[in-house]
């Protein structure tokens, strides 16, 4: 079965003239902008070459990593895209990064165009910060968390800005933001919005879904979560998802480069896997079970023992201080509900970091009989 980087070898030649985009370009074009591009590209209306961009990343990072929670596939593909006919001649601009510790706050954007085609709205989903995934779960008991107010702003310059329509899209955390700032804007705003890809994006509370600017924009949101999915299933968007096949689990099913591709679209699947339904189902009734304050305390709880162990991102979780994590979490007094979801979070990165090392270790005793 085919993926992203065999897309890239059998369409790559196309033009978006004579083929024009599809849901695979727009997943690529939404992870251009994970790396930071602070001081390469503008922050205004003033375009820079992809190109370009790129081969001044490259002088300035190398191959650094862009954290435990980014496929290393993003800075493959943004590496590789500029020796891609198809995608060589793309134009970027508006490049805006936050990162707030105090307020709680991970926000980044970038604007793309298609050369006689459309500006494509980007919005980064959750970085390697600890406090960045506190921001997602913030989702669970707070009508707006503060990266969504940024993603309103943004689209609001990006339209006052700019002549024409616009195509919006995000994985992550960054699909639910690229849903709430198209719903947010006045009507004739949203009329400019061609459609909205979410990746993979977490939902809202069920207040939201009954806004009227969401119920007007729900026609061109397109959806997609991958069988396995364990983000795309937390909260709802009270339309229907599109089912992306994909063999692996966990983090790994999150990452759209590992999501079946054939000719110009993902491949779909007929429904969630067995897992992946059970955990929509115990989240569902984990939230509902909570009170308002209850959720507020599993936040402060559950990250407050993270950052206990001195990391501050999640490529610093080691497996020691995960283990310190977790004999502190079974050490809490609280709600024994919250305190089973924290155990169990921190259980599956242990065993995540465990399978990792087990595969290294295997991979190094078949060479060593070579």
């Amino acid at each position: 079965m085919a993926f992203i980087f065999d897309y890239l070898d059998w369409r790559g030649d196309l033009s978006f003239q004579i083929d024009p985009a599809n849901e695979v370009d727009y997943y690529l074009i939404s992870k251009i902008g994970c790396p930071d591009l602070t001081g390469l590209v503008s922050t205004d209306v003033r375009e820079t070459a992809l190109t370009e961009v790129v081969d001044a990343y490259r002088v300035k990072e190398g191959n650094n990593s862009l954290g435990a929670a980014t496929s290393p596939k993003v800075l493959k593909s943004f590496y590789r895209l500029p020796t891609v006919p198809r995608f060589r001649s793309l134009m970027v601009s508006g490049f805006r990064r936050t990162n707030d510790l105090g307020n709680t706050e991970q926000f980044s954007a970038l604007t793309v165009r298609i050369p006689d085609g459309p500006r494509i709205v980007t919005f980064r989903g959750t970085d390697d910060n600890i406090f960045a995934w506190k921001e997602n779960f913030r989702m669970s008991i707070m009508e707006t968390i503060p990266a969504q107010e940024d993603a309103l702003d943004y689209l609001r310059w990006v339209l006052d800005t700019f002549d024409g329509n616009v195509i919006i899209c995000g994985h992550s955390k960054g699909g639910n933001l690229a849903i709430y700032a198209s719903a947010m804007l006045p009507e004739e705003l949203q009329a400019r919005i061609t459609a909205i890809y979410d990746f993979d994006g977490p939902g809202f509370q069920d207040a939201f879904l009954k806004n009227e600017g969401y119920m007007r924009i729900l026609s061109k949101v397109h959806s997609l979560i991958p069988q396995n999915s364990i983000v795309g299933v937390l909260l709802s968007k009270g339309n229907d998802q599109e089912i992306i096949a994909c063999d692996n689990f966990g983090i790994k099913a999150h990452d759209g480069f590992n999501w079946k591709v054939f000719c110009d679209h993902f491949v779909r699947a007929e429904e969630l896997s067995p897992s992946s339904a059970r955990f929509r189902r115990a989240m569902a009734e984990t939230l509902s079970g909570m009170s308002q304050a209850d959720r507020e305390a599993f936040i402060d709880d559950f990250f407050q023992i993270m950052t206990s162990t001195g990391a501050l991102t999640l490529t610093d979780l080691t497996e020691t201080k995960l283990g310190s994590a977790m004999e502190l979490a079974r050490s809490l007094g609280k709600n024994k509900e919250v305190q089973k979801l924290a155990l169990s979070m921190i259980s599956n990165a242990l065993a995540d970091i465990r399978g990792k090392k087990a595969g290294r270790k295997r991979r190094r005793g078949s060479t060593s009989h070579i």
